[in-house]
């Protein structure tokens, strides 16, 4: 008899249910159970780039990373000027009045508007550009690198349609990267203005050929305004997010943020790129900057042991002295007890980079090597000497060693000297400021004052005579700095790029008589008859249709150049001539070059022009991408050189202009004559001498 469940026999159902045992066992037979997951693709690596550095500098952002953006950016525009002397309204290729034309008519220039002023008021912008006194003008500029919001730059100019820009004011123009364009043209990025007073080097007689100077060339000094921060890249050779967290934070540890800066200096975007801002307490030495970020160590856990390292090296291997000295500095006041043994280095190379790197983190063991170095070094070495030593807080004796540089025969010593008791100066002056303002709110007396800025800004226009520096500045109608050193032998130091500056060197310098001096075509003159007589002026002002006669103009030349820039007005009806800075220069120009002074002549080097042929070498630019995944372009660039539109069929000459600014080359000596030259650096300008050759401010 067999038993059942239901009507199936319990045979069966032992069958079945061994079954079902059997396929939860067996794999691939339960199919509830999950699939296995795929095995994963392996990841496409790529191989790790490893720099050919030497030992000491492994370690080091440079080591591992490339620096971007750390060259000038070229920006170009076309602007219009006003205010020339009748040699404008040229002709004006359709491509350039056209633009012009639409810039004009979107600020409301036009013939129906008659609120504009005497001179714009009813006037289409067609006729401004016809006007003698208006011009075209190709504006260049150099953005330095990682340039901030409000930060100035120097402007080139050239003329499209003038054959001068004498007298020139440059309306606002928009730069845009790259190449000027034209309305209609691809229009780039706009990274600054320029607007403002054109300078023209005035240090050669009209029309020479000897010297390579032209009227239709111009800049406005400290007119170009960065409205488009650039910032420096930091881009990581091999990605990593924990490589680019600890890059950042030793460039933030090293240079925190100060005042001036609007947040923090180093900022991560990914694996693999740093955004870098330029501290505003380094925007005078940018490429410094740079230079100390690429040889900061990355590991900031114990500097000491890389100041140990970098400075063992520098004994060991001279030849990285340059290199090595930059990472001591950049790891900041921790290296100074590294540097104080090599201060007295056997070897100049290690020495000498040592010695920057005390004086640049103000080291004052660094103060006698330096001052032996800058009164008894080669002529090679002593004005690098000198720039270092104004550079460190070192008391009095620092300002005793400038002030005595300021009578040297060599006239690169003399200047380089002015140029730090001068930072010295202002420096002290902004502490004095910001220290009675603190003072002031202390005491209830102020509850607001002067910004940083405000503060800086007042420091540098004056400097009262009488003080430990024993130089004296004073702003000039608002035109440029008059500086004096009442110190040495007389010379008259103008400068060509940045701050407009008329330094007069000497006790008590006067002009001399008799005299006869004429200047820009008989428009100036000024004549003496005898020794001691009163000097007689005469000035023609063709623009404002304005003559100016003197019986007895001032004989103190530092008096005679406020003279020339003073605007008499009813509350100052003081006499004057209300000149620029440029005609300034030139009058005392051609004062010299007539032997109206016995003061010397010297200016600046043509840094300006230097960056921009830099900058557009070899003809061709690269334009940085504007969004990331963009691709870097070449395109072709306006040499700064050359003539905007070929006139010479109209009488302008194409010439080439020298970097170096001649004043007044002095003539072949013949051996064995009075004439012949002892020291080529320098000499008083007197009425058988020719004046010293131009020095380069040291770069």
């Amino acid at each position: 008899m067999s038993y059942r469940l239901g009507t199936m026999p319990v045979a069966r159902w032992v069958t079945v249910l061994l079954l079902v045992c059997i396929l939860a066992v067996v794999p691939g037979c339960n199919r509830s159970k999950r699939k296995t997951p795929p095995r994963p693709r392996q990841a496409d690596t790529k191989p790790l780039v490893i720099r050919d550095v030497p030992a000491p500098l492994r370690g080091t952002v440079g080591a591992e990373a490339t620096i971007r953006g750390v060259r000038p950016t070229l920006v170009s525009g076309i602007g219009f000027v006003v205010g020339l002397k009748g040699t404008g309204g040229l002709t004006l290729p359709e491509q350039y009045a056209a633009h012009i034309e639409r810039e004009m008519g979107l600020n409301g220039i036009s013939a129906s508007n008659r609120n504009m002023g005497p001179f714009l008021s009813g006037r289409s912008p067609r006729e401004l550009l016809r006007d003698p006194n208006t011009a075209a003008v190709i504006v260049q500029a150099a953005v330095p690198p990682g340039a901030n919001e409000g930060d100035s730059f120097d402007i080139y100019v050239r003329a499209i349609n003038a054959t001068s820009l004498e007298g020139g004011i440059l309306w606002t123009t928009d730069l845009r990267i790259g190449p000027p364009s034209a309305f209609g043209d691809p229009q780039a990025r706009i990274l600054a203005k320029a607007r403002g007073p054109i300078f023209l080097n005035p240090f050669s007689e009209p029309g020479s050929e000897t010297t390579g100077v032209r009227k239709t060339v111009g800049r406005v000094l400290d007119g170009g305004t960065v409205t488009f921060p650039t910032l420096i890249e930091v881009i990581l050779d091999n990605p990593s997010h924990q490589r680019a967290r600890q890059i950042t934070s030793a460039i933030n540890a090293a240079f925190p943020r100060g005042p001036g800066d609007p947040e923090q200096i180093a900022r991560g975007k990914d694996d693999s790129l740093i955004q870098v801002r330029v501290p505003h307490r380094y925007s005078d030495r940018r490429e410094d900057f740079v230079e100390l970020i690429k040889h900061l160590p990355i590991d900031q856990s114990f500097p000491e042991a890389y100041a140990r390292r970098f400075a063992m090296a520098m004994k060991s291997d001279p030849y990285l002295a340059r290199e090595l000295s930059w990472g001591l500095e950049a790891i900041g006041e921790r290296s100074k007890p590294f540097l104080a043994d090599l201060y007295d280095a056997p070897e100049a190379g290690p020495r000498l980079a040592a010695l920057r790197a005390g004086a640049r983190l103000n080291d004052p063991r660094a103060v006698k090597a330096l001052r032996d170095i800058a009164l008894n070094g080669e002529a090679a070495l002593r004005t690098d000497a000198i720039l270092l030593l104004s550079q460190i807080d070192g008391g009095p004796s620092i300002d005793d060693t400038l002030r005595s540089l300021l009578e040297s025969p060599l006239l690169s010593v003399r200047v380089e000297a002015y140029e730090g008791l001068m930072r010295r100066a202002v420096e002290s002056q902004k502490r004095r400021l910001a220290l009675a303002q603190a003072r002031a709110r202390s005491e209830a007396r102020i509850t607001s004052g002067g910004s940083r800025d405000q503060i800086e800004a007042f420091a540098r226009s004056f400097i009262p005579a009488g003080t430990l520096y024993g130089v004296s500045r004073e702003l000039v109608e608002g035109k440029f700095f008059l500086d004096r050193v009442p110190f040495g032998e007389p010379l008259i130091y103008v400068t060509q790029q940045g701050e407009p500056r008329i330094v007069v060197f000497g006790e008590d310098p006067e002009l001399v008589t008799p005299m006869l001096v004429s200047a820009w075509s008989d428009r100036l003159m000024l004549a003496a008859d005898n020794k001691g007589d009163p000097i007689r002026l005469y000035y023609r002002d063709d623009i404002q249709r304005r003559t100016v006669t003197m019986e007895s103009a001032p004989k103190d030349l530092t008096e005679f150049i406020r003279f020339l820039a003073r605007e008499p007005t009813p509350g100052d009806p003081r006499p004057g001539l209300g000149l620029g800075y440029a005609e300034v220069v030139g009058a005392l120009y051609a004062l010299n070059d007539d032997h109206g002074t016995l003061a010397a002549f010297a200016t600046e080097s043509d840094r300006l022009l230097a960056e921009l042929l830099q900058t557009a070498q070899p003809n061709r630019i690269e334009v940085r991408p504007e969004a990331p995944g963009d691709e870097v372009t070449l395109i072709a660039i306006d040499d700064p050189r050359e003539e905007v539109v070929d006139r010479s069929k109209s009488g302008l000459v194409r010439e080439r202009r020298s970097l170096l600014v001649p004043v007044n080359p002095p003539a072949e000596p013949v051996p064995g004559s009075e004439n012949e030259p002892g020291d080529p650096a320098m000499g008083t300008q007197g009425a058988g001498n020719s004046a010293p050759k131009p020095i380069g401010r040291r770069e």
